[in-house]
């Protein structure tokens, strides 16, 4: 009798863990590769639409940029009135402060990507930081990864939602391609996702949650998930978000569709992860020194000088022109002119614009790879 009551426990199980699997999301959608596309030829109209594709999709700006209070719902706002009010803002001190028109705005757009807390719309900054830090990721790295190309669409997008006419470049065929994230049902799948850290990054979690060292709040921390929740109610919240909401955060911030995204198994590892994940973020090596530069344009890109300087086709006009500088200064005085910035003021700027601590930054070979780059700048 006692056999009897086993088997029959067993198939009971066995038929519930078979329920249970089937409710769990197997709908896979459109997931065939991403096309890249050559940008080449590429139109401003076409920039335009570009933008607008990525701003609603791959850069994720409508999870915060909404009607939810995150960050400024920029699709509804009068942009044509807001970019003035923000570069005449006392408060701002960009790259693009006190100027005018429309290429100033392509500058505080482009800036605001690259740079969110260098000026933070007032009530819009990280818990406690008085509107100083920004909780928005910055778009050219980790884990959105913009392309300039795509930086410019959007950026060309945004100034066309304000009445202006573009500014941006358009792209060459030099540049690199963009990914056709729109599909059309075709095409092999897309290959199986097997890692909590690979799900995190295709779905862009660390955009809104801590992981990964991203430091992003829009979510609640992960971290310790696994001692507050269950398995099935980690894997609500992914697919059922709105159904519980952690304190001091908001509904309808967090994309309701990863019930169809996710494939079942995918979901599963995700759920797995998160479980796994300690009370708090590893410790970082602050001390991790970024890679030397090479060669002088990734010197520019490293230390940032054509946010300021006209290099490399940014136009920018902080600080002065530097074309056919060789030719009024020798290559001790441009180096002096880097490691030590306010003792000698070109006319017409101001004293303290420029760091004054690229001699503790820069390495000895990546200054000479500049000082050699502006000695040979044609006029």
């Amino acid at each position: 009798m006692n056999f009897l009551r086993v088997i029959g426990f067993s198939v009971v199980m066995l038929l519930a863990f078979m329920g249970i699997s089937h409710l769990l999301p197997q709908v896979v959608p459109d997931t065939s590769e991403p096309v890249e596309v050559s940008t080449d030829g590429l139109d401003m109209d076409g920039m335009i639409a570009l933008g607008e594709t990525i701003y609603k999709g791959k850069g994720t700006c409508t999870l915060c940029h909404n009607g939810m209070g995150r960050a400024p719902d920029t699709l509804e706002m009068d942009m044509a009135a807001t970019f003035p009010e923000r570069l005449a803002d006392p408060r701002y001190t960009g790259v693009a402060a006190g100027k005018e028109g429309a290429k100033a705005i392509e500058d505080y757009i482009l800036e605001s990507m690259k740079d969110p807390s260098a000026y933070v719309v007032a009530g819009f900054g990280k818990k406690g930081t008085n509107d100083t830090e920004s909780p928005m990721p910055v778009v050219d790295k980790a884990p959105i990864e913009l392309s300039a190309v795509e930086m410019n669409a959007v950026t060309a997008f945004l100034q066309d939602l304000a009445g202006l006419e573009p500014t941006v470049p358009l792209p060459s065929a030099e540049d690199t391609p963009v990914s056709d994230d729109s599909g059309d049902g075709g095409g092999e799948p897309a290959p199986l996702l097997t890692s909590g850290e690979n799900i995190i990054g295709e779905y862009g979690c660390a955009a809104c949650h801590d992981l990964n060292g991203s430091g992003a709040d829009i979510g609640p921390s992960l971290y310790g998930i696994g001692k507050r929740m269950d398995r099935a109610g980690v894997i609500e919240s992914i697919i059922a978000p709105n159904a519980v909401i952690a304190d001091g955060f908001d509904a309808d911030v967090m994309p309701a569709d990863f019930g169809e995204s996710l494939r079942g198994s995918e979901l599963l590892v995700l759920a797995d992860y998160l479980m796994s994940l300690p009370d708090t973020p590893p410790a970082t090596d602050d001390g991790e020194e970024e890679p030397l530069a090479t060669t002088a344009l990734e010197v520019i890109d490293k230390f940032g000088c054509a946010g300021c300087h006209d290099l490399d086709g940014s136009e920018a006009d902080v600080g002065p022109k530097l074309n056919g500088i060789g030719k009024r200064m020798s290559a001790d005085q441009i180096k002096t002119a880097i490691l030590n910035p306010n003792d000698t003021i070109a006319d017409g700027f101001e004293a303290d614009m420029m760091p004054d601590d690229f001699a503790d930054q820069m390495d000895d070979s990546e200054l000479s790879l500049i000082v050699d780059y502006l000695m040979n700048l044609p006029e």
